[in-house]
């Protein structure tokens, strides 16, 4: 509540918090991020954190979607991840489960390659990991990339590609340091079609949704 209450002092609306991965090892990369507790302990702590933000008007943002697990650090390589889809419906999900169900705002999408869910793509730029968050896990709300800058990304396809596909495979919003770059590919697949109006339209209405329930649009 302080924290929420403190960043809307400073006119902030959203906070990119809380990180729902699952981390139990301190030499893992994700352990100083996360709470550092078991799947269930840290679902607990997710469920009040975004319980507390939604009563404070501040916008949350769970993060990074499927689970880090202990993976490295995506922001310097690509990453894959091996383990079974059952550790995630076991263990990782957990948390986000628990987010989804007390009304967060909006999930973050990790550039993990999930090699159980889609070997081929990194997570932030795969249909089926959209897929099942919004279909298995049922989020109604914003789905964001992580920084499409990372080298996760940026060392796997061109910046061009990376934004054009996370928009196809679901995405409502896009992080991106190189936004020049990345602006103009996007409108050029607008242009040339392969990024049609109707997609677009799903991804404005969840956002103009979220800004009408923070209150900066009436």
């Amino acid at each position: 509540v302080y924290k929420s209450e403190l960043l809307r002092s400073y006119g902030i609306n959203v906070n990119f918090a809380p990180v729902c991965d699952v981390s139990l090892n301190p030499d893992e990369y994700m352990y100083k991020r996360s709470f550092g507790r078991s799947a269930a302990e840290t679902a607990e702590y997710v469920r009040i954190v975004v319980s507390a933000m939604e009563q404070e008007g501040m916008g949350n943002v769970l993060k990074h979607f499927p689970g880090y697990g202990g993976n490295g650090d995506t922001h310097t390589n690509i990453i894959r991840d091996d383990r079974l889809y059952e550790e995630f419906v076991t263990s990782d999900f957990m948390p986000f489960v628990a987010g989804i169900e007390e009304g967060a705002d909006c999930v973050l999408v990790s550039h993990n390659i999930v090699e159980c869910m889609d070997p081929d793509w990194p997570a932030s730029l795969s249909y089926e990991v959209n897929r099942i968050l919004r279909e298995d896990m049922g989020f109604e709300g914003v789905i964001i990339t992580d920084d499409l800058m990372m080298s996760g990304v940026s060392d796997y396809v061109s910046d061009e590609e990376s934004v054009v596909r996370a928009v196809l495979v679901g995405n409502d919003m896009i992080l991106s340091t190189d936004f020049q770059v990345q602006y103009e590919a996007l409108l050029q697949a607008v242009y040339d079609g392969t990024v049609t109006e109707e997609r677009l339209d799903g991804s404005v209405r969840r956002i103009l949704r979220w800004k009408y329930d923070l209150g900066i649009i009436e």
